[in-house]
């Protein structure tokens, strides 16, 4: 039996479960910066805020993240070796939604085609515990789900972002 990460079983469970992308890039984006910043954890995280973008009808934000993550996966076919996502099939979901998006198609939940059926039951087990269904349709949610990254504060981003501006400025003007 694999043991896999604690956070990459939180961000699954998320995924499928309560369907929150935003908690998803959360949970994989503190993962991902422990653990140097691996393009692995990266290309999760740009999933889930592609479908994140998909689902409340950002589309060119969505199509520009799942470019990346093909873009990811077509530069290492082992990105998602020993955590049992099936790799040529996720690539081909991916394209199903950029083709979508292009023809102005409906949002359809996202699954990643997991491969590990111990994962699979872990993960399903841990969704009931919390009283949520395994691979629930997330077309109709609550717009604090939806549009959940308005709701928090963002003020440390923020600062963080013009901290590094300024620093990029600097550096120019230094040339």
């Amino acid at each position: 039996m694999t043991v896999y990460p604690k956070d990459y079983i939180e961000y699954l469970i998320h995924f499928h479960g309560s369907r929150d992308y935003f908690e998803c890039h959360e949970i994989m984006e503190e993962y991902w910066l422990e653990n140097n910043r691996h393009v692995t954890w990266l290309a999760l995280i740009q999933l889930a805020v592609a479908v994140y973008h998909e689902r409340q009808k950002n589309l060119s934000g969505s199509l520009r993240l799942y470019r990346k993550v093909l873009t990811h996966m077509r530069a290492n076919k082992d990105i998602f070796h020993g955590l049992h996502i099936h790799h040529s099939d996720t690539e081909q979901l991916i394209k199903s939604r950029i083709k979508t998006i292009l023809h102005e198609g409906t949002y359809e939940p996202f699954n990643l085609p997991l491969t590990d059926n111990d994962l699979i039951t872990q993960c399903k087990n841990l969704c009931h515990t919390y009283g949520w269904e395994w691979l629930s349709d997330d077309r109709v949610q609550a717009k604090d789900l939806i549009y959940k990254h308005k709701l928090r504060d963002r003020s440390d981003v923020i600062q963080a972002r013009q901290h590094s501006l300024l620093k990029k400025k600097r550096e120019r003007e230094e040339l």
